[in-house]
């Protein structure tokens, strides 16, 4: 077994068994591909999708949560993916971790990790899972990549997310522009010292 396997099976161990008001955090397997596909288009339809031109918010959707991509992406083993089913089956939430890619001169996917997305739905927010969701990839990352620095990208006008990752001991380390079709979103790049701060929190 890989260090990448023992890191997702003791977490799995640990989280997958794991509820919030009947809530539950699993591994994305392939029958998840369609449902984290609507999922992923609703959350950042809900959240962001007043921000651009219809034409830009569709193209956007069309390429990053198309089911073939995604299929692509969580089939990949260096990925770390989940979702959140609540009581209902229905979906709540997911998370995506991997190599960073985020551009930095710093960030080295050869060795640092990246939270990639984190979205719970605007009807299940409120009762402490996106909380439970970044507790999680906190872990796989420092499972996974040890006391490497520890990255991600949120939008400039997210003041609440940025206050969130904020009291996890995320700074901000640089920027970069974010295309949402041909709309450039002014991202910041925030970074996290495990070493220093603690594995997680």
């Amino acid at each position: 077994m890989t260090h990448l396997d023992k890191a997702r099976t003791a977490i799995d161990a640990a989280l997958v068994r794991r509820y919030l008001g009947g809530m539950q955090i699993v591994p994305v397997a392939p029958a998840h591909v369609a449902i984290l596909s609507s999922l992923a288009r609703d959350c950042f339809s809900e959240n962001f999708g007043h921000l651009y031109p219809p034409h830009d918010l569709m193209a956007f959707l069309a390429d990053s949560y198309a089911e073939a991509k995604l299929a692509e992406e969580t089939a990949d083993p260096a990925q770390f993916w989940r979702i959140v089913l609540d009581d209902k089956g229905e979906t709540a939430g997911y998370l995506h971790c991997g190599p960073a890619t985020l551009p930095h001169t710093d960030a080295n996917p050869a060795c640092h990790g990246e939270l990639k997305r984190i979205y719970v739905r605007m009807s299940h927010q409120g009762q402490g899972l996106g909380k439970q969701l970044l507790t999680t990839a906190l872990t796989w990352l420092a499972e996974t990549y040890g006391d490497a620095p520890q990255w991600l990208g949120v939008w400039s006008g997210n003041l609440r997310a940025q206050a969130f990752y904020a009291t996890y001991g995320f700074e901000r380390a640089g920027d970069y522009k974010f295309p949402v079709g041909n709309t450039l979103d002014d991202e910041f790049i925030l970074r996290r010292q495990p070493r220093i701060l603690g594995a997680v929190r």
